[in-house]
């Protein structure tokens, strides 16, 4: 059997609705990592901050397993510190968005390798903490963000999603040749470096692993995982996924994400091939 791939996405996908992974699952990969395939998390959420989350599954502590963070920009491995790859926004351009995400109103979340920022102190950021678990810098300006590596940005309102929909579609032919844009949660849109995603993110990890993109597997249920569906050899939606991830997708489990979906997707398309 040749070496695979499987790529998936955390909230909504790994993670039951309680933000633990199952038993079912956990034992699922770990016959995976047994049997000589490598497991990636491709995710919104930044490195150090999945690896911490992690830290208390002795799973994922082995080799073969990889962070695909900040929506597929940035890959390390699980253990280690090392970088693998790394694409940021240009700094004027994710500043230049940043301005014009405040200046309509929209409450803005902000990241670079190492650290998370905001301009707001408002009930959207304090959701924002306790679904994310992650801590927060404030800024004054947005001027103190010049020459970061930003990775990406994200523009919130749990009010008014439909918004946040008319500022992507009214600034499209501003942005759009200098950054991909997408919803990955019905509150949060969020920008990154144009060509990136979390589709080039698994094609980069896979060609550094010399494993042939046929045999990549993927697995997400948001809008933001289209683009590493799009491009796997597999590309599987969850059963409590989106529906405009279900229309690209190969497959869709008939289990959800409380009920060991990715087991279901290692059993039928890994382990019993």
């Amino acid at each position: 059997m040749s070496k695979k791939l499987l790529a998936v996405d955390m909230d909504g996908t790994l993670f039951n609705d309680d933000k633990t992974i199952s038993k079912e699952n956990l034992e699922a990969i770990t016959k995976l990592l047994d049997a000589g395939h490598a497991f990636a998390f491709n995710t919104g959420r930044p490195n150090h901050a999945l690896k911490e989350i992690l830290s208390v599954y002795d799973e994922f502590k082995r080799d073969d397993v990889y962070i695909l963070g900040h929506q597929g920009v940035i890959g390390t491995k699980m253990l280690g510190d090392d970088t693998l790859f790394g694409d940021y926004m240009n700094n004027d351009d994710a500043r230049e968005i940043i301005s014009e995400v405040l200046k309509c109103g929209f409450t803005c979340v902000t990241f670079d390798a190492s650290h998370i920022y905001t301009f707001n102190d408002n009930w959207f950021i304090e959701s924002y903490k306790k679904l994310s678990g992650e801590q927060l810098k404030y800024l004054s300006s947005v001027d103190e963000l010049k020459d970061k590596n930003i990775t990406k940005l994200i523009a919130i309102d749990y009010d008014h999603p439909e918004a946040l929909q008319a500022f992507k579609d009214e600034h499209e032919a501003v942005y759009g040749d200098r950054a991909e844009s997408f919803f990955s949660h019905y509150a949060f849109l969020e920008y990154i470096k144009k060509g990136t995603g979390k589709g080039d993110g698994v094609v980069k990890l896979a060609n550094l692993l010399d494993i042939p993109v046929e045999d990549v597997i993927t697995v997400g249920d948001e809008r933001n995982d289209i683009s590493m569906v799009e491009v796997a050899g597999v590309g599987v939606a969850m059963a409590n996924g989106r529906e405009e991830l279900k229309a690209v997708a190969d497959y869709v489990t008939e289990n959800d994400n409380n009920h060991a979906g990715i087991a279901e997707v290692i059993n039928k398309f890994i382990l019993n091939q």
